[in-house]
């Protein structure tokens, strides 16, 4: 194995699990490719890193800039990279084919198929046509793949780099075209496509050679030979960073740093390169909830990821690094509240003294068939009236599918008083995003691009138009 590589999947997730990686991710890492002596950039990319924070609208980054200020004295590492050199900073138009606004479905078919699609189909023309993901051509050329995501694995940004299917629910079928492609890595969420009482594929990705990792410590103990790996470490999606950081019950879940370090170790040294996905999908479903908690530490935790990639990129400057979102969802954004807008401040304080995500509390509420005002207090702060918990109770039992989109709209003005986030709404919107590329091809790209348009350059700088 290549002794250049980043720190070991042994190392970095025993950190991890117990000693937590934000203290061991340093911001010496952010400097070190501009120092004297940095590697030169090569003409070509051998490796793609591909981090995307789905569903981030710019208000969410400046949500979690602040916060890491007042909180922790420094800008967010992704702050960090638009004062570096070697970095396009671009913006990126998210228009689907049937919609200005996108669903993640085509905004990843934009980016893996190169043509937009409408909103719900992953990889299909809008004539019919299974269009070829850019990862199938990866695999042509002889680079290794992988997805990394704190969804379903089977969701849609990353099935869009892999996947063909008429709409985005067809996950069972995902999860078929996932054995059957062979990518060399699936780390994240969704074992119910995977295993379910009629059919287990899991058998068969080990038949096939993949390490099967269902929690922390596999991860931990895994055997750092292995060339593939398959990790499923939810039935549906991976718990949120704030439920995950305070209910012990989840330790065994890692987290998304954890899992793409596990991917860069698996990956790493191939010799015709990899193309690897990177997904903090949770940060598109805080936003759909507006829960300004969840949103905010799901930000932070894609984050960490930046130096990871960066001290990767350092050691390999053959890798192009993306960073970018897909769209932004529910337009979240923090407000001045107080005399002067002068208790802004103190409103992120009070989020960080919120411990759970109205996610956790909807678990608690239809375990216990009501609205269980203790727990509301404990995670929220807030103290409900009769009335409110009375309209919590009342989705429920009219099967309400999204109780944790109830809790904030019912709670609206004064989550709006106790922690300065507003949104617009609960659903995607059409704002161009941002956009930060790094390495072989970046500068390449223009500053202002449909989002359909980045999949050529990414074949450009891979080589892989052939």
């Amino acid at each position: 194995m290549n002794d250049n590589r980043t720190p070991s999947r042994r190392s970095f997730l025993k950190q991890a699990g117990i000693l937590g990686t934000a203290s061991a991710l340093t911001a010496s890492s952010l400097q070190a490719s501009d120092k004297k002596g940095s590697k030169p950039t090569p003409s070509r990319a051998k490796n793609l890193i591909f981090l995307v924070s789905d569903g981030m609208g710019s208000g969410t980054l400046s949500l979690a800039n602040h916060w890491s200020q007042r909180q922790k004295d420094r800008c967010l590492h992704w702050m960090d990279l638009y004062n570096r050199g070697g970095w396009q900073n671009a913006l990126q138009d998210t228009a689907s084919a049937s919609s200005p606004v996108t669903d993640s479905a085509a905004a990843g078919s934009a980016w893996g198929s190169g043509q937009r699609v409408n909103n719900r189909s992953i990889n299909y023309s809008t004539d019919g046509r299974a269009l070829e993901p850019i990862f199938y051509k990866a695999k042509k050329a002889g680079k290794a793949t992988g997805l990394v995501s704190t969804c379903r694995i089977t969701h849609a940004t990353p099935a869009a780099f892999v996947a063909n299917v008429p709409h985005r629910d067809e996950e069972d079928t995902i999860a078929e075209q996932y054995l059957e492609r062979g990518l060399d890595v699936y780390l994240g969420g969704g074992l119910r496509h995977f295993q379910s009482e009629k059919r287990d594929l899991l058998p068969a990705f080990a038949g096939k050679g993949y390490a099967v990792c269902r929690n922390m410590q596999d991860l931990v103990t895994l055997d750092e030979k292995r060339d593939q790996l398959i990790g499923l470490f939810s039935e549906s999606h991976i718990p949120y960073a704030i439920d995950r950081a305070n209910d012990p019950s989840l330790s065994s879940v890692p987290g998304l740093e954890q899992m793409f370090q596990s991917a860069l170790d698996t990956l790493g040294d191939r010799p015709e390169g990899f193309v690897l996905q990177v997904e903090a999908g949770r940060v598109d479903h805080a936003g759909h909830a507006n829960d300004p908690a969840a949103i905010l530490h799901e930000q932070l935790e894609f984050d960490r990821c930046i130096p990871i990639a960066l001290d990767f990129m350092e050691q390999h400057p053959d890798t192009l690094v993306i960073v970018t979102t897909d769209h932004g969802t529910g337009g979240c954004q923090l407000n001045g509240i107080g005399d002067g807008y002068n208790g802004s401040g103190a409103a992120l304080d009070r989020i960080s003294r919120m411990n759970g995500s109205f996610e956790s509390l909807e678990e608690i509420f239809r375990k216990e068939g009501r609205f269980v005002a203790e727990a509301f207090t404990r995670v929220t702060g807030l103290v409900a009236t009769e009335e409110q918990a009375g309209k919590i109770e009342s989705a429920m039992e009219s099967g309400q599918k999204y109780l944790s989109s109830v809790i904030a709209d019912v709670f609206l003005p004064e989550l709006m008083e106790l922690t300065g986030v507003g949104w617009t709404s609960h659903q995607h919107t059409a704002e161009p995003v941002v956009f930060l590329a790094a390495g072989p091809g970046a500068d390449a790209i223009p500053d202002f691009f449909e989002n359909h348009r980045l999949n050529a350059h990414l074949r450009t700088a891979l080589g892989l138009n052939a």
